[in-house]
């Protein structure tokens, strides 16, 4: 009775150790430490030790920390260029002046960085990392879209636009953030810029109008006016825009056309509108759409002004 007994604790026991190794792995996953190889090595040359070093919010730094970071920090270093408001597109984010900790390397550094912020729906948008010097953040952790843990973040003014240039860890360019203050980069400018922006007339009754790639304008049979998007389930955004009191649905498909001798040949690109009627259709259900459109207009002339993809094709140019 005995024997088995204590074979039965032995069984018990070795199933708690079991169930303990997966979740001390689980765990690490999730803190994402910061993995360094130790600098001893062995007699075949090969590193004897493996340095876990977490960089966590708050934490205060010493020059040991320093001594396991993969690159040099400037201990002066500013997060002015870091500060203000920015957009990918579909996020929006800020400095965290709250983590302003200082460390004891002197008064006025702050190598931890923080930006929090949120989309449309909700909150939750978190990056994290060092601040390296002026102009450079080295990621630590990110929730922010086409931003990655080993990244770099570098504060740049481009054609007099100030954005975050996002860099693979060998600097090569991956995207771009942009200053949200800007008519230029958020989900109601690339909505614009991709759909509305341009010239278009009305094929069968002459009517003309015009947007513009920033500043919600729009010129409607010669009179110009602002117009702005609506938004549906969840504060997300609609394939819809009001100009004064009227609503209307629109839908581009482009065509293919080809330039000759100053004159455009081939399929132009298509704006069909809807005018909404805002008691009877479901306009604010996100898989709205409707049966028919009121109108169909043609394109005539692309926008001259700046785009989100044109301002990030000729900045990838620059960090080739």
């Amino acid at each position: 009775m005995l024997r088995k007994f204590l074979f039965l604790i032995t069984i018990i026991a070795f199933q708690a150790c079991t169930n303990q190794k997966p979740q001390k792995e689980k765990t690490q996953s999730v803190n994402k430490p910061l993995q360094i190889n130790g600098d001893s090595t062995d007699v075949d040359g090969k590193a004897d030790k493996v340095v876990i070093k977490t960089f966590k919010p708050g934490h205060f730094y010493t020059q040991e920390d320093l001594e396991f970071m993969s690159f040099k920090m400037d201990l002066t270093a500013s997060d002015k260029r870091f500060n203000g408001g920015w957009t990918n597109g579909t996020q929006w984010f800020s400095l965290d002046q709250s983590r302003n900790l200082g460390c004891v390397f002197g008064k006025g550094t702050r190598p931890y960085i923080h930006l929090s912020g949120g989309d449309r729906h909700e909150g939750g948008v978190s990056l994290f990392g060092v601040l390296q010097n002026d102009t450079t953040i080295h990621v630590l952790g990110s929730y922010v879209n086409d931003v990655s843990e080993g990244d770099l973040l570098r504060a740049h003014n481009f054609n007099g636009v100030d954005c975050l240039v996002v860099l693979n860890a060998d600097t090569t360019f991956k995207s771009v953030i942009v200053d949200a203050n800007l008519d230029l980069g958020n989900d109601e400018d690339i909505s614009v810029q991709k759909n509305l922006a341009g010239r278009w007339s009305d094929p069968h009754f002459g009517n003309e109008i015009e947007f513009f790639n920033s500043g919600r304008r729009v010129i409607w049979n010669g009179e110009e006016k602002q117009f702005h998007f609506e938004s549906g389930e969840y504060e997300q955004l609609l394939d819809v825009f009001t100009v004064e009191e009227d609503s209307y649905y629109f839908k581009r498909s482009d065509g293919v056309q080809t330039q000759r001798f100053g004159v455009y040949e081939g399929q132009p690109s298509r704006l069909a509108l809807y005018k909404i009627d805002k008691e009877k259709d479901d306009w604010q259900n996100l898989d709205y759409v409707p049966e028919y459109f009121d109108t169909e207009y043609l394109l005539q002339e692309s926008s001259k002004e700046l785009s989100f993809e044109v301002f990030q094709d000729e900045l990838k140019l620059r960090f080739k």
